[in-house]
């Protein structure tokens, strides 16, 4: 037997809003748990080959944490501002750009010390495609907090529907 009621319309009208509007960041969301995988690979293959520059991945996992929180709050906090996962990315594309440099000078084994030189292109792509999804990731947030971004015409025209 249900002892619960039936949702009432204006109910699932509001649930479908707020639905709708947490979606808008589902990308962030994504790519944060894409970059805390990411760094939580790289902070356990560390481990082996010790040094402070392994705090690094570590750090990185810690911050990933904060956008998730930030990201979940969005579900009640109807705001399109960003900051936690603005600034986070941007530490995550700093960390990309002194990864991309450091195999360039071949000197990759000062921040990936489990890799050799004859991974160290493999690296430089890992390190490249990383920086694109930050600088990506960073346009979209720009793209959100100044409303042009293309979901939330889908979410104006949703709601002027009547949520429906």
């Amino acid at each position: 037997m249900k002892s619960s009621k039936p949702m009432a319309n204006e109910d699932k009208q509001l649930v479908a809003k707020n639905s709708m509007r947490f979606n808008r960041f589902l990308i962030f969301r994504y790519v944060t748990a894409l970059f805390l995988f990411v760094n939580l690979y790289w902070g356990i293959l560390s481990l082996v080959h010790w040094t402070v520059v392994g705090m690094i991945p570590i750090v990185l996992m810690v911050m990933d944490g904060c956008i998730l929180v930030e990201q979940t709050q969005k579900y009640w906090q109807q705001s399109n501002r960003l900051q936690v996962t603005k600034y986070v990315f941007w530490i995550q594309t700093g960390v990309n750009v002194m990864g991309v440099f450091l195999v360039l000078v071949g000197q990759q084994q000062r921040i990936v010390p489990f890799v050799n030189e004859t991974g160290r292109w493999l690296l430089l792509i890992m390190f490249m495609l990383g920086l694109l999804i930050c600088l990506f990731v960073q346009r979209k947030i720009w793209l959100i907090e100044h409303d042009r971004d293309k979901y939330l015409t889908y979410l104006k025209a949703f709601e002027g529907y009547g949520g429906k």
